[in-house]
């Protein structure tokens, strides 16, 4: 047992202690993988800045474009006056222009513009046609109609096929805005059913 005891006692030791070397290339390793961390989270957090402000432009460019295409097609013909209008400021009570959102601003735009709309070439299914059946278009024959083209014209105020083209238009202006912000757009039609 003794000599168990002096042979552990002479016998080289395993142990190997760190370095002050080792220690800071460590830490070394341990910044740059902590600033890499830091760039991916500061990405992140632009990229999600940048997508809520998409999201909120979204919001008012939906909300705008249900109010104006809801409004009846004389109040839309009432307001443009002649062939367009833009309109950049409140109209009936809601906001146009600079639409602010919390910390950000938008450039909310519309524009009502009267549509031309002509059929120059109207036609209407040919009848006898002993071999007509109303399910299968094979058997439909076509003839052009004799009469004056079907049109709206706003110099002549031919309302017979009046239409109005509203386009929307919503760009971030204030706020964390980054390079080459997009302007989000959207366009309907209202008929005159009146």
């Amino acid at each position: 047992m003794i000599s168990l005891l002096l042979d552990c006692k002479n016998a080289p030791s395993d142990r190997r202690g760190v370095t002050l070397i080792e220690i800071m290339i460590s830490f070394i390793i341990l910044c740059v993988a902590a600033i890499g961390a830091a760039g991916i989270i500061s990405h992140g957090h632009r990229e999600t800045t940048h997508d809520f402000r998409r999201g909120e432009a979204l919001q008012i460019l939906v909300d705008r474009m249900n109010f104006l295409s809801s409004l009846p097609f004389k109040t839309l013909n009432d307001a443009i006056g002649g062939t367009s209008k833009k309109i950049d400021s409140n109209f009936k009570n809601v906001s146009f222009g600079k639409v602010a959102v919390g910390q950000n601003s938008y450039e909310v735009t519309a524009v009502l513009k009267k549509q031309p709309i002509t059929f120059n070439n109207l036609m209407e299914l040919e009848f006898p046609n002993k071999n007509y059946v109303y399910d299968k278009p094979n058997t439909w024959r076509f003839r052009y109609k004799n009469t004056r083209s079907e049109s709206f014209a706003s110099l002549t105020g031919d309302y017979a096929y009046a239409v109005i083209k509203i386009t929307v238009d919503v760009t971030p202006v204030d706020g964390k805005v980054v390079a080459k912000e997009k302007t989000y757009s959207a366009i309907t039609f209202v008929c005159n059913t009146e």
